[in-house]
């Protein structure tokens, strides 16, 4: 059966969005589905669904998969997974003959028109270049989200919209036959989808995308033989679940193609046919089991058989299995909400094989338990007269659960009461950036901002029966943080030399970059090494850890996070990388990076992604697969980011009789 098609506007210069709808074969990247890294596609196609189009998914770039689509839209991808050797030029390939792409916020690749180089926070105002008849008619706008990527305008390049500064975040540019649209907008992440004059925008975009190559040109280079396409061609799974494959056939039609895997007849049906002037797509999913508790590599032949055409592809399968350590700590981070309470929750991460909780607790002035040091109490439990931490310790204890209550140290923003965020402000206790505005974080330079971090931690550790505590937001928020006077005169009495032109010297590329970075780097362990000095006295038994920044050295540089020193020093007890990710190949990576950063045998418990911003899974193979990953490369535990009702016992359910 045809599948149904993107109705959408034909492209003219004027735009007429009430004109006749054409036909239009719409594909959206999505890196989940690919094993990528960045937001899913998923947004996207909710957009677009929501504006009256539909649309399809897919998650790799060969020919095939290609050459079903008139228009793609690449959203937010960072690394787009598992693909087939020179997909890159496989893409440009599909665009010079006439193909349509739409590129928003982070990507890397299309420079010939646009690519994204630099992030610009806290500036949402866009103003249309005049003279574009694409986007005659619009008016100035303000970004829905709070940041946004430069773009470097390529060769073929030219620049539709510009921010306030104005640099590009807009480009649009013919390649070959087709055409391309890079921006740096947000257009499509987890927490925003395009509205607005940013729904407008996609919509003449891909209006203006719209081939105007005939499709039968478009797939000459196909020729007409029958072909066979497996994607990808090696997959790594955790063992016990299967290897799932997507197989798609193309031939002139006439009868259908025979499908054998080792010999063996597949009796599939397709998941989807598409008809594309004389070549009959058929897409099919195929999973192959693999033995629990197992490691074994194995490779599998697929065979078409196509009247007498025979093709065939050999597919491997690694399947991994990794005992665990010895008391390994298996936990989530969570939060408080009236939707999880403790009384349910420990019960049932305990049935779950679950045994520990890292509890968010306390950030900036506000406290989510009963407070006798923060200002801003945000209990549920207050107005009862309870408690919501000493509720979480009875139940976590009672179920065999550790609790490590974790404090957003550093953050304000979202943390605080208006009052007490105007009070900080007047009292010149916030971040700011080069240009003077204020940030919502505690300046690291202040001696009554390291007050405010030691108090909730020292309460924690002293009024409790906590198993651990934790640090979190322990550093600077970006590199825009912080040139207050208070830190440009610390810096200059370290350093014992004034700084002749502040900011710009101490900026990338400044003369004294080098060792601004240093200087940043020492603010904020010495926070670390005096907290953790007042915690080991109030309370010997608790366990220290930190959430830190996955990307080990790199965050040394832009966020001011040693965490490789704090370990050294022995500030920390254990470590929890946030390595959160869909991409399997950029979480081993970093695995790797963080065992040798670290001392021989330094805890490291991994932190993976289930429900963060930077990634999702639905998969619990997925899950799986990266405990078993952190367990090669010799983590002693694994926690999950973050607990959700529902989705939590969904993706946990599967893997309880798997984990060991």
């Amino acid at each position: 059966m045809r599948i149904p098609f993107l109705s959408l506007i034909t492209a003219v210069f004027s735009l007429s969005l009430a004109a006749a709808p054409a036909e239009l074969r719409v594909g959206v990247f999505d890196t989940r589905l690919s094993g990528g890294q960045g937001v899913g596609g998923k947004i996207a196609l909710a957009a677009l669904e929501k504006a009256g189009y539909e649309a399809r998914p897919f998650a790799d770039f060969s020919p095939l998969t290609l050459a079903q689509f008139d228009v793609l839209w690449l959203t937010d991808m960072h690394h787009p997974g598992v693909q087939p050797e020179g997909w890159q030029q496989r893409l440009v390939a599909f665009i010079e003959a006439g193909g349509g792409v739409l590129q928003t916020w982070h990507h890397h690749t299309l420079g010939q028109v646009g690519q994204g180089v630099r992030r610009v926070y806290d500036s949402r105002q866009m103003k249309i270049k005049a003279g574009n008849p694409v986007l005659e008619g619009m008016a100035d706008f303000e970004a829905s989200y709070k940041d946004h990527i430069v773009e470097r305008v390529g060769p073929q390049g030219k620049v539709w919209v510009e921010n306030e500064f104005g640099d590009a975040v807009v480009v649009g540019g013919d390649l070959g036959k087709g055409k391309v649209v890079s921006t740096g907008l947000a257009l499509a992440t987890v927490r925003n989808r395009p509205r607005g004059a940013e729904l407008d925008l996609v919509k003449r975009c891909i209006a203006w995308l719209t081939p105007a190559t005939p499709l039968a040109d478009r797939l000459a280079g196909l020729g007409a033989e029958p072909k066979l396409e497996v994607s990808p061609a090696r997959r790594l799974v955790a063992a016990g679940f299967p290897a799932r494959f997507a197989i798609t056939v193309a031939g002139p039609g006439g009868d259908a193609p025979k499908l054998s895997l080792d010999g063996k007849a597949l009796l599939l049906t397709p998941e989807r046919r598409v008809q594309a002037a004389d070549l009959s797509f058929a897409i099919y999913a195929l999973e192959i089991p693999t033995k629990a508790g197992v490691n074994a590599e194995t490779t599998h032949v697929l065979r078409l058989q196509s009247g007498k055409v025979t093709r065939e592809q050999p597919v491997v399968i690694t399947a991994l299995h990794v005992p665990p350590a010895a008391n390994e700590r298996r936990g989530v981070w969570l939060h408080v909400g009236n939707d999880r309470h403790p009384e349910k929750v420990m019960p049932e991460l305990k049935a779950l094989g679950l045994n520990m909780a890292v509890l968010r607790i306390a950030g900036g002035t506000a406290a989510f338990y009963g407070s006798k040091v923060q200002p801003d109490i945000q209990d549920p439990l207050a107005e009862t007269g309870g408690d919501w931490l000493a509720e979480a310790v009875r139940h976590a204890h009672a179920n065999g659960v550790e609790i490590h209550p974790y404090v957003n140290n550093c953050v304000v923003e979202g943390r605080t009461s208006p009052a007490s965020l105007e009070r900080l402000r007047k009292a010149n206790r916030l971040q700011k950036t080069p240009e003077g505005k204020d940030i919502a974080w505690f300046c690291p330079s202040s001696d009554e901002n390291l007050k405010a971090v030691v108090r909730p931690m020292l309460e924690i550790v002293s009024r409790y029966d906590v198993d651990g505590i934790q640090y979190d937001f322990i550093r600077y928020p970006n590199a825009q943080g912080c040139f207050c006077p208070r830190c440009r005169a610390l810096f200059e009495k370290e350093t014992g030399k004034a700084v002749s032109a502040w900011p710009k010297d101490v900026l990338k590329d400044g003369s004294r970059y080098a060792e601004w970075i240093e200087f940043r780097c020492r603010r904020i362990s010495a926070i670390v090494e005096h907290v953790s000095t007042k915690i080991r006295a109030a309370n010997p038994k608790v366990k220290i850890s930190a959430a830190v920044f996955r990307d080990w050295p790199k965050c040394r540089e832009t966020n001011g996070q040693d965490w490789a020193l704090w370990c050294r020093e022995g500030w920390l007890d254990f470590v929890c990388p946030m390595n959160y990710t869909n991409s399997d190949e950029t979480f081993l990576k970093n695995c790797i990076s963080h065992r040798d950063g670290l001392p021989k045998g330094f805890p490291v418990v991994q932190g993976i992604g289930t429900a963060s911003g930077n990634s999702y899974m639905d998969d619990p193979g997925q899950a799986l697969l990266q405990v078993m990953l952190a367990r090669q490369q010799g983590a002693v535990g694994f926690v999950g980011f973050c607990y959700r009702p529902g989705h939590t016992t969904e993706l946990h359910t599967p893997l309880i009789k798997l984990m060991d």
